[in-house]
């Protein structure tokens, strides 16, 4: 029983309410103005984010601007969310209220099959310089820096030439493609002008630097004098022409490339015939060609890019102020130099790994070749040399595939990621992995065709000087194993690809060194009895590597959906 100083129920339910409405009063009023506050800020927050975005395209543009601008997630849990993305979700929709989005007219669409068929012969177009030197060699024994009728102490010294000038090119190209393609892209012709002159400068001085180092401590103590300025003319020479078409490949000014190919050629083949056939005269002949076709792609670069800088150039960026009589575009605020080649040296690494890894069992065959004949030196293995460059023939079949879906990915993801909402992970990896999986077995099952297939058609229809190489003894075998390993090499490039879209060049670099280490490792054991036959192996054993681990990096970073590469776009 309740005692006379303890109240009844009753009394404290009907006292209750008197004695709690003013808590209840002001606590409304706290949330109310709490409410308030918050929905004032986010308005805040909306006009900031335009400052620094004027046009988001969604709340994935206003998720990278809340970022810049430094919200962590502890500073959005105390705004009562739970990550940036909800954050960004909120502001999005209140951007509307500040500026009219822009609705450009969509292209018009494109039958599946036919924009797979364009995007193939686009990318096939990235292997015109090698088809053209094939055709060409099969007709004149002699290309741009192939001659049938070569001899061996000179094949030796400019094989090593071009491997080391083929891997320096390859870096250079990586940096200029990344950075150059992003301005052009954006039709800021002026950043354009400002990368080729900064990479092409800062790459071309390093690798006069690596050309020089090989020369003197190398080239010249192994091979004497007289073989060692082959070896310098035929360096620069070959990196001179290599990277004269990055450019070109950057800007897809392919029918110049063609065009500057086919000129390099035509004055080669006709030098040739003035200077005589001898191994001096085709020598010459073969520098003369490359070096009028490397001028004049650079001069049709430069008069590209200076014209299209005066009639479709960007607007200068805010804050600029271009005095009398400047085209818009060239007055531009330029990137800090050191940040951007920081940020591309990645890519670098990657173009000098993958070409090492393509090339490096051909160098560990010459050393072996050279060893069995008792010097310590590369010497030209020429039945090997012969049936892993006809093998190579594949890449230039599986190139165009490899552009054609990449394409197609960068066409597909931005609409998927503007489809579903940040909520919705789920779905979007989904569809990712689907398209992950459709692309890469596709690839697959078209290179393990075309390896099962080239060694045939070309014993088969290739002309019997061609490949003299292949009916030697272990010649092959050579090339069925080499193509095997080069029909691997497209699916590592194709996912090194996907990773480059997505912002994460780290993976393809390790994944390329990796390849190319094992490659090196395993050639050395396998050759070291002589049988330069089993130095392909090595190959293959590379490209597996790089394949597999550029395959699995790709697949996981995919999988992760857009939470972690939201930023790449």
């Amino acid at each position: 029983m309740p005692t006379a100083a303890e109240p009844t129920a009753a009394e404290s339910t009907a006292a209750a309410p008197a004695t709690d409405e003013p808590a209840t009063d002001e606590l409304r009023g706290f949330l109310r103005a709490s409410e308030i506050d918050l929905f004032e800020d986010l308005h805040v927050e909306a006009r900031r984010v335009l400052e620094r975005n004027p046009e988001p395209r969604n709340a994935r543009d206003v998720a990278v601007a809340l970022e810049s601008m430094g919200y962590t997630t502890t500073a959005v849990r105390r705004l009562g969310y739970r990550n940036v993305f909800d954050l960004a979700a909120a502001v999005f929709q209140l951007a509307y209220l500040y500026y009219v989005p822009n609705r450009s007219a969509p292209d018009p669409p494109m039958r599946r099959w036919r924009q797979l068929f364009g995007d193939y012969l686009t990318g096939s177009w990235y292997g015109i310089p090698w088809i053209m030197s094939v055709v060409v060699l099969f007709a004149g024994r002699m290309a741009l820096w192939s001659s049938l009728d070569a001899t061996r102490q000179v094949a030796s010294i400019v094989s090593l030439a071009f491997f080391l000038a083929a891997a320096l090119a390859g870096a250079l190209s990586q940096m200029l493609a990344r950075r150059g393609t992003f301005y052009f892209l954006q039709r800021n012709m002026a950043l354009v002008r400002w990368t080729l002159q900064r990479i092409l400068l800062y790459g071309t001085a390093t690798a006069v630097l690596a050309i020089a180092a090989s020369y003197a401590f190398f080239v010249v103590p192994t091979y004497g004098l007289s073989l060692s300025v082959v070896y310098l003319e035929f360096s620069v020479v070959i990196f001179a022409f290599l990277v004269a078409t990055a450019p070109l490949y950057m800007l897809r000014r392919f029918h110049v490339l063609a065009a500057a190919t086919g000129i390099a050629l035509l004055v080669s083949l006709g030098a040739a015939k003035l200077f005589g056939n001898g191994d001096t005269g085709v020598r010459h002949a073969q520098l003369l060609g490359m070096a009028v076709a490397s001028g004049a792609m650079v001069l049709m670069v430069a008069s590209f890019v200076s014209f299209r800088g005066k009639t479709k150039g960007a607007e200068a960026l805010p804050g600029a102020t271009p005095p009398g009589g400047t085209a818009p575009g060239d007055v531009v605020a330029p990137p800090e130099l050191r940040v951007v080649l920081w940020h591309l040296a990645p890519y670098a690494l990657y173009g000098f790994a993958y070409f090492a890894l393509i090339l490096v069992d051909r160098i560990v065959a010459g050393f072996a070749y050279g060893h069995a004949l008792g010097l310590d030196q590369y010497y030209y293995p020429s039945a090997y040399e012969g049936s892993v460059d006809l093998a190579l023939l594949e890449l230039v079949v599986l190139l165009g595939i490899v552009h054609a879906l990449v394409e197609r990915f960068a066409r597909q993801i931005v609409p998927l990621l503007e489809r579903y909402p940040l909520d919705r992970w789920r779905q979007v990896r989904r569809e990712l992995q689907r398209y992950w999986l459709h692309s890469v077995v596709s690839l697959a099952a078209v290179a393990a065709v075309a390896a099962a297939v080239l060694p045939t058609v070309i014993v088969d229809v290739l002309p019997s000087f061609l490949t003299v190489a292949v009916r030697a003894p272990g010649g092959m075998e050579a090339l069925r194993v080499a193509s095997v390993g080069y029909a691997l090499v497209p699916i590592g490039m194709l996912s090194s690809q996907y990773l480059f879209f997505l912002g994460r060049p780290r993976a393809p670099v390790v994944a390329a060194i990796l390849g190319a280490t094992t490659s090196l490792v395993t050639a050395m054991v396998l050759t070291r009895g002589g049988h330069l036959d089993l130095g392909s192996w090595g190959l293959l054993a590379g490209a597996g590597v790089y394949a597999l681990v550029a395959g699995s990096a790709s697949w996981r970073a995919i999988s992760a959906g857009e939470e972690s590469f939201y930023a790449s776009f």
